[in-house]
């Protein structure tokens, strides 16, 4: 997808895993805070994790389609101040497809448990809601272990990729409304820092 009503598809597609990741960043951060969460609300942590790491995907090849675009009107010299936005971008697509692996797994390997040991239960007769938890002891700390550093890393990442792309597109536009505004001075607390 290139353009959306006329207008690069770009920006208006990296909306959805700016606003999604983080939500479900902030699902998996709750269920592992509380766990009686994680069967109520894996399902819809799981479908809004997959959509935003989806997205980067397409994100990434409207970014492409938006940078061969401007290749073409500017010349390649135009790519040298898209290249950090690029390759955070490549690194914000790689950490949400890993993010979506391991949160499949933290909400997919208990559910599997969970019914093997309802069978098993039914199968001896026993009451499934007094069974004993499902999985060795250390099974749930591992995966909530993998699935907060993996959070970690696709928030991180989302985020210097949005700050990157933004920073691209803006920076001029806000230093020479600072000039203006200023008198040709950097404005209060201005500091690029990187």
């Amino acid at each position: 997808m290139d353009t959306i009503t006329g207008l690069p598809a770009h920006p208006f597609l990296a909306h959805i895993p700016v606003i999604l990741l983080p939500l479900a960043v902030l699902g998996i951060v709750l269920m592992v805070i509380k766990p009686a969460w994680h069967q109520r609300y894996r399902w819809a942590v799981l479908a809004v994790t997959a959509v935003g790491a989806i997205g980067t995907v397409f994100v990434a090849e409207a970014g492409e389609k938006l940078e061969d675009r401007i290749v073409a009107i500017e010349g390649a010299a135009a790519r040298a101040g898209w290249e950090d936005h690029a390759e955070a971008g490549d690194t914000a697509r790689l950490f949400a497809m890993l993010f979506l692996v391991v949160v499949l797994a933290y909400i997919l390997v208990p559910f599997f448990l969970e019914r093997r040991a309802k069978a098993a239960g039914k199968a001896v007769g026993a009451d499934t809601m007094t069974a004993p938890a499902t999985g060795p002891k250390w099974l749930r700390p591992v995966l909530s272990a993998l699935v907060l550093l993996a959070a970690a890393g696709s928030l991180v990442t989302v985020i210097q990729a949005g700050h990157s792309g933004s920073k691209s597109v803006w920076k001029e536009v806000v230093d020479q409304s600072n000039e203006k505004i200023n008198g040709g001075t950097p404005a209060d607390g201005d500091n690029d820092g990187g």
